[in-house]
């Protein structure tokens, strides 16, 4: 009887299948495919001598009936092992890339994402005052504004929530430009007045209320550590 070693029809060819499934650590992505489409045809065809059944069965030619259908079956695994190494690199946190499997794989500990929340801030508006310009319009919700980016910053986009009624002649309106923020519990950020605090990250704050200088019991004081100094530019 003829078999894959001594009947020439798969000379050259091997079985390729199943993969090396040994994974490094520290990788971002898992490779899980146990073959691809050429792999498992050319590990299909290695096998064909080996089975009695078929020993009559020399072609190795694409357009014969046998071998067409073993390659729509390469095909067909080739789908199945794609889909199965995503789904394998969904299951683990570092190399997950849909949010929902994050999601699920927090809720296995008892977690919850946090929703995502959009960034605001003031815009003030400043009309054409040309000759013939219009001394009033409209500006309509969701008219859009750009943040003019530092170095290795990306510029932000805002839009505005609500129709403004602008007038050249508020051009002249001053903006609030600064608004005193109080130290308060549960704060992670604090402003201080000027630049020569002298402080340094890792240094401690204690910060006391009034009323803990009144009452030695109060309890309205806290203690935090520095851990980032952000200089903000000068507010007319």
């Amino acid at each position: 009887m003829s078999t894959s070693d001594n009947c020439g029809c798969c000379a050259g060819v091997s079985p390729l299948t199943p993969a090396d499934e040994t994974q490094p650590p520290g990788q971002p992505a898992l490779a899980l495919r146990v073959g691809t489409h050429g792999r498992f045809r050319q590990s299909m065809l290695a096998d064909l001598a080996d089975e009695p059944a078929l020993e009559a069965l020399t072609t190795r030619a694409s357009d014969d009936p046998a071998i067409a259908l073993l390659d729509s079956w390469a095909a067909v695994l080739d789908l199945l092992s794609f889909y199965q190494e995503r789904i394998g690199n969904e299951n683990y946190l570092r190399t997950a890339s849909e949010r929902r499997s994050v999601l699920e794989l927090a809720r296995a500990i008892g977690y919850e994402l946090r929703p995502g929340v959009a960034a605001s801030t003031w815009l003030a508006f400043t009309l054409e005052t040309a000759p013939g310009a219009p001394l009033e319009t409209r500006i309509d919700s969701g008219a859009r504004a750009q943040s003019v980016p530092g170095q290795d910053e990306t510029a932000q986009t805002f839009e505005t929530l609500e129709a403004i009624d602008a007038k050249v002649r508020w051009n002249a309106l001053p903006v609030v430009a600064a608004e005193s923020v109080l130290p308060r519990m549960g704060l992670r950020t604090i402003y201080l007045a000027g630049t020569a605090t002298r402080l340094q990250p890792g240094d401690a704050l204690l910060i006391i209320g009034d009323e803990r200088g009144k009452d030695p019991g109060n309890e309205n004081w806290d203690f935090r550590r520095v851990a980032r100094l952000t200089l903000l530019p000068e507010l007319g």
